[in-house]
């Protein structure tokens, strides 16, 4: 018996048309290589691949029975299973991609992270309060070369490396109320050479109030400082840390970009006996593509703000929050300004893009508009130094925050806690008077000292290069790096 499969288009082997291109029964030539219905060749089987169009390969379907046959022939093709499978399939895992998405992001700006970092709020007394066994709580040389696992929150934030709420000791705040600026402004030392007026300080850093045995009826300042690791971190913030000295009432949040706890800060914050927290908030990597373009400090600024957001008490509106950088220089009598603040406060900051300065306009007490060299469309065009707010309003917009775009943060955050000009309290004389400056200082490559030995460096030099390492200023080696030299009776030796 002839199989059916070689015959039809082709016709038999003996037929009289299998060599003279004459049609065969299904309108294909036999033998010229043409593919006939039931995709075989003639005496050869091939393969044919239903294309897109839904037309069917009758090799796939030798053994259907009829109604599957004729649906084939009639050109109408019924989805398998398999195929409705499939696309219940890839529905399912796109609905899970989009809600894992969803969640992420919902978490990360809703401030997840409080399932873990969740503490008792506090109020800005609380925070300042003294413990009891202050005495021994921090003494020693090694009094942070260690960090307490108690007290480290961690989260997908921010980790908390260290919180001291209190003075290290009442030794050490003795010398340090010893060694304190005696007089702050003008105003403050007039009111102090008439002692019927010392209770009628409006407020005022006073020195009574610098000391810490008053100023409890002022309100505490959340000082946020966002750093990162370079050569200059260390000497900007002794600088600052010296002049925060000086103010009453301040609490400070260090947030450094970095992915660990710095033992250089941890053992440089304690030396100004203020009250602070130390975080480290990195910046995420996918921000970090465009050096020119980079948003430096939001992820520190973020992370302070969520951690005032865990650890203040939400009905104490005693509080104000304020954004100062490192590198930035303060008049003292800007925190006796910012300390009135009921909602947002602004002023001008000094050394800012082209103008030289930026700074609200004030026509009869209100604020009409802004001058400051970018406008870029922007709604407020201020410094991050020129502004202040009310801790309330973290509460009243739990979700404000500021975003990863360079130029934008000042902006895109006081529009999310829905600020209108007609609310805003000039400072500083109605925003004639710069008591901030936003001075930066040099960045200049680490440099390497290279020495011929490091265990033959004469007397104290070895100890000093091995702090220059350790602060990062500079670092030494052996083989590369700047030749030293030492001097000695105004000869040189090689080092």
């Amino acid at each position: 018996m002839t199989d059916r499969r070689y015959s039809g288009s082709c016709g038999s082997s003996s037929s009289n048309n299998s060599d003279n291109g004459y049609n065969g029964n299904n309108g294909y030539n036999s033998n010229n290589g043409y593919v006939s219905n039931n995709g075989y060749r003639c005496g050869i089987k091939t393969q044919l691949h239903a294309p897109s169009s839904g037309r069917c390969n009758n090799h796939h379907n030798n053994n259907n029975n009829s109604s599957s046959s004729s649906a084939c022939k009639t050109g109408v093709v019924r989805p398998t299973a398999m195929h409705v499978k499939k696309t219940w399939k890839t529905a399912a895992v796109m609905l899970l991609a989009v809600a894992t998405v969803s969640t992420v992001t919902a978490a990360f700006y809703f401030n997840a992270a409080t399932a873990c970092c969740a503490v008792a709020p506090q109020s800005s007394a609380s925070l300042l309060k003294e413990p009891a066994n202050a005495a021994a709580a921090d003494s020693g040389p090694n009094r942070s070369k260690s960090v307490d696992s108690s007290m480290p929150r961690t989260s997908k934030l921010y980790a908390v490396c260290e919180i001291r709420d209190h003075l290290r000791s009442p030794a050490d705040r003795d010398t340090f109320n010893r060694n304190r600026r005696q007089t702050v402004d003008s105003t403050s030392s007039i009111v102090n050479k008439n002692p019927a007026n010392n209770h009628n300080n409006d407020g005022g850093e006073s020195d009574t109030a610098r000391n810490g045995v008053r100023g409890n009826d002022t309100t505490l300042i959340y000082f946020i400082t966002p750093t990162y690791p370079r050569r200059e971190q260390i000497a900007e913030l002794t600088r600052l840390g010296q002049t925060l000295m000086h103010v009453s009432r301040l609490y400070w949040i260090v947030a450094d970009d970095r992915p660990d706890c710095s033992l250089q800060i941890m053992n440089l914050l304690p030396d100004f006996s203020i009250p602070y927290t130390y975080i480290a908030s990195p910046m995420p990597s996918i921000y970090k593509r465009d050096p020119d373009a980079m948003p430096r400090g939001v992820s520190n600024r973020r992370a302070a703000l969520n951690w005032i957001r865990l650890n203040h008490n939400v009905s104490d509106s005693n509080a104000v929050i304020y954004f100062g950088d490192d590198d930035n220089t303060f008049h003292l009598d800007l925190f006796k300004e910012i300390r009135t603040t009921k909602k947002i406060s602004m002023f001008p900051v000094g050394l800012v893009g082209e103008y030289g300065v930026s700074s609200p306009i004030i026509d009869k007490g209100k604020v009409v508009g802004f001058f400051d060299s970018w406008p870029a469309k922007r709604k407020f065009p201020v410094d991050m130094a020129g502004f202040a707010i009310n801790v309330q309003l973290l509460f009243k917009y739990p979700y404000a925050t500021m975003p990863y775009k360079a130029g934008f943060e000042e902006d895109r955050f006081l529009s999310a806690l829905a600020i209108r000009l007609d609310e805003i309290e000039p400072k500083a004389e109605n925003c004639t008077k710069i008591l901030v400056w936003h001075t930066q200082t040099a960045k200049k490559p680490k440099p390497i000292v290279m020495v011929k030995s490091k265990a033959t460096l004469p007397g104290s030099l070895a100890t000093l290069l091995d702090q220059v390492t350790m602060l990062g200023i500079g670092g030494v080696s052996e083989t590369t790096g700047v030749r030293s030299y030492m001097t000695k009776n105004g000869n040189i030796f090689r080092v």
